[in-house]
């Protein structure tokens, strides 16, 4: 049977599993299922065995949990560092040092058997969508003829499909959260800060922050317990949590002020989910919680967008320039997709003033985002949380943010699909999207629930009475190696 990563971390501390035996079973799943999923892209199946042989049960309190690391913003030393580019992979490019991510991971005890499926470079031909020249399609395991979505859309394809009880992912622009709701797990994306990524520096200008995918609220709040912390030098710090998030999970939140949007002025939201955040406003009230309509001003306006993507080229641009030195040479149009092509002549046009000036503007639309959480008393609006859908629409066909289109027509696409999304990466928010709802055909369809700075400790204690009220633990799709 199936156990998520608290159990099998229990099993193998007490005796009952041996850290080898839990690596081989996910090893044999992966196999299993893998070619229909496409979702584990570099496979370090032996190196995996060799560390879980030699592990102690006490190694740490995730010891012998299986685990996959994204083929993108987590480095190990030795690893395949290829981030989903083809020139990288022919030229079989590895990581120097380890991040303090993969360390913590590692000191924990958990053990990673490969790396999962994610878009070239963070970018591609959309960066919702693990789908590469280097790799092909990541598949939704809820329906192989549908996208996982992404960045970390083989993350999130693997676990729900059973391979692994959790995986480690990273969210930019959604990325943890949007793969979450189309494969139907939980995705968390933390405070800016909390989570270091030491030894890089701001990724995206602080945009992105990495975390897992997982099954239960319980094992997303027992890594966020191992990987939360701050390095020294970090450029952000979250505010201080006392305690564990995992022990937290045995408090029962307050009742809680939740304001619902399923509205934008510039998105046209798919009934399957407005239907997912009526229901999910349903059990809150149910659960004691005051739930009306609202959300910040803010949120109506779309141009914070035009600068963030200009921080996403510029940043895209000069990764690209430091990875000359492993190309030898400079990146030619036939070494990258040509979205990352794109994406890297406009990030190097960039003036340094412009940049400076799109920086500023995010800060005052982080301003007057965050400031809608306070009090009443200090000029906010008094809500605790602010719920809404996680996607504008349900997982999309393979192929759909990529191909078969130009380049505007694609970025619409992708804007439909995303419309809640990367609000919350430019204020450094914490989000948590919870997989509530299906379709009617059977697919995935997620909630989003937004906090203050440094509440993950409400998001995930509400994550856990949704979860005890509205179980999903038992729904599996089609393509699942129990």
């Amino acid at each position: 049977m199936w156990i998520d990563a608290v159990e099998t971390a229990r099993q193998v501390r007490d005796g009952e599993l041996s850290a080898a035996n839990a690596v081989e079973q996910a090893i044999g799943r992966a196999k299993a299922v893998n070619p229909r999923i496409n979702a584990v892209v570099e496979s370090t199946f032996d190196q995996a065995r060799d560390q879980a042989r030699s592990q102690q049960p006490n190694a740490g309190p995730l010891a012998g949990v299986p685990i996959l690391l994204k083929d993108l913003f987590c480095p190990v030393q030795g690893d395949p560092a290829y981030q989903g580019n083809r020139t990288l992979r022919a030229l079989d490019h590895r990581y120097p040092t380890t991040g303090s991510v993969a360390r913590r991971l590692a000191d924990a005890g958990t053990i990673s058997i490969g790396r999962s499926h994610s878009p070239e470079l963070g970018c591609g031909q959309a960066p919702a969508a693990a789908e590469t020249d280097a790799y092909g399609p990541a598949r939704n395991p809820w329906d192989t003829d549908r996208s996982p979505l992404g960045s970390s859309g083989g993350a999130s394809a693997a676990v729900a499909a059973g391979i692994v009880p959790v995986a480690h992912a990273s969210d930019g622009g959604g990325s943890i959260r949007i793969p979450a709701s189309a494969n139907g797990l939980v995705g968390l994306k933390p405070t800016r800060g909390r989570i270091s990524s030491a030894p890089a520096g701001e990724l995206w200008a602080g945009g992105v922050i990495d975390g897992v995918v997982s099954r239960t609220v319980r094992d997303t709040a027992a890594f966020l317990d191992v990987l939360a912390g701050p390095e020294a030098g970090d450029p952000h710090l979250a505010p201080p949590f006392a305690g564990s998030w995992l022990d937290a999970l045995a408090e029962t939140p307050p009742p809680m002020r939740i304001a619902v949007c399923s509205a934008l002025p510039y998105a046209e939201i798919a009934p399957e989910c407005v239907e997912a955040v009526d229901g999910a406003a349903a059990v809150l009230e149910s659960l004691g919680h005051g739930v009306e309509v609202g959300h910040p001003e803010a949120m109506d306006r779309l141009d914070y967008m035009y600068d963030y993507i200009r921080v996403i080229r510029v940043s895209l641009a000069a990764e690209m320039a430091e990875l000359v030195k492993v190309l030898g040479r400079d990146w030619s149009a036939d070494d990258v997709e040509e979205g990352t092509w794109i994406n890297y002549q406009r990030g190097r046009k960039v003036s340094g003033p412009d940049y400076v000036a799109s920086r500023d503007r995010l800060h005052a639309f982080t301003r007057a985002m965050v400031s809608w959480w306070g009090s009443a008393d200090e000029g906010g609006s008094g809500f605790d949380l602010l719920l809404t859908p996680t996607l504008g629409t349900p997982p999309p066909p393979v192929g759909h943010l990529v191909a078969g289109a130009d380049e505007r027509e694609l970025t619409r696409r992708l804007a439909e699909v995303t419309p809640f999304m990367p609000q919350f990466n430019v204020t450094g928010q914490p989000a948590i999207s919870v997989p509530l709802h299906q379709s009617d055909d059977g697919l995935p369809i997620g909630v989003q629930l937004v906090a203050a700075p440094g509440r993950e400790d409400l998001l995930l204690q509400i994550s856990a009475q949704l979860e005890k009220a509205t179980p999903w633990i038992d729904r599996t799709p089609p393509v699942f190696a129990a």
